[in-house]
């Protein structure tokens, strides 16, 4: 399902002393199955885009169209619980969102609540955790008896179990260390292929954006500022640098190259396999050149 944001402007507090506009004139679409990285420095409007994301958030003005639901400022919370099915959102640290005695009621939780049968539910928590790389001996478990990247990982197996068509990640990393960090995202992007979904990431790491995003949305002061491929958004770091946002390391790297041999490096850089590459190739043509 496509997702268009048209003319969307969000107003907390609206109407009041208090009034705080966040989103202004955003235009924007999202294809189905595609893999869209959300970056911009905090206070950009990335958060508060993505909570429209399934309704949690409604536009002031404007419409956000998920599929064949069209989200305005009039339509009642009731008549979005279709769409919070099918758009799963796993919030910064997941972890907080347990409360379940068991692993098992926990993941459960969100399918009984939709009418699935129970041993429906208990048949998806026992193939979820498995997919999330636990074992199945975590369900008898209380989840807060578990560690915390394990108990992320059943949170994140909670919202799998709605089967939505889109998942929305808030930051999914945020306080772990760098293995367990590239492991979660490597999960994702296993699921987005496995599952075809649509996956929203919103992140401040340039690195995952360039590595696992078919396309970058540029969030600033509460408007898209850009959007296009990895190698479209990265293209321009003086461009980036006057928002105050940087690039890859591995694209700093490749700039470094560049003026310290007097070359133009054809490759993108976007990932650490694409640099070695470049390296690579680049020193081959230094080492003939000596010769």
């Amino acid at each position: 399902m496509d997702i268009v944001f048209e003319k969307v402007e969000h107003v907390y507090n609206a109407r009041s002393p208090f009034a705080r506009r966040a989103l202004y004139d955003v235009n924007v679409t999202i294809a189905d199955g595609t893999y869209v990285a959300i970056v911009g420095h905090t206070g950009s409007g990335k958060s508060t885009l993505l909570q429209h994301l399934n309704g949690l958030l409604q536009p002031t003005s404007g419409t956000v169209k998920i599929g064949e639901e069209t989200i305005t400022g009039s339509k009642r919370p009731k008549q979005l619980k279709p769409l919070r099915k099918k758009v799963g959102i796993v919030f910064q640290f997941p972890e907080h969102q347990l409360f379940e005695e068991t692993v098992e009621k926990d993941i459960c939780f969100g399918p009984l609540n939709f009418g699935v049968p129970e041993e429906e539910a208990k048949r998806k928590a026992k193939e979820l955790v498995k997919l999330v790389g636990l074992n199945e001996d975590v369900l008898a478990k209380s989840p807060f008896d578990l560690s915390g990247g394990q108990m992320r990982r059943v949170a994140i197996a909670g919202v799998l179990a709605l089967e939505p068509e889109m998942i929305v990640l808030d930051e999914p990393t945020a306080g772990l260390d760098p293995r367990g960090r590239k492991e979660i995202m490597e999960m994702f992007y296993r699921l987005h292929h496995e599952k075809q979904l649509t996956t929203v990431l919103v992140t401040h790491s340039m690195e995952d954006a360039a590595q696992y995003a078919d396309e970058i949305i540029v969030m600033h002061e509460g408007t898209v500022w850009g959007q296009g491929t990895p190698e479209e958004i990265f293209r321009d770091p003086e461009r980036l640098a006057a928002i105050g946002l940087s690039v890859p390391e591995t694209v700093k790297l490749k700039q470094e190259l560049e003026r310290r041999f007097g070359v133009t490096i054809p490759s993108p850089c976007l990932t650490i396999e694409q640099t070695a590459d470049a390296i690579k190739q680049l020193f081959s043509k230094v080492s003939v050149h000596d010769q």
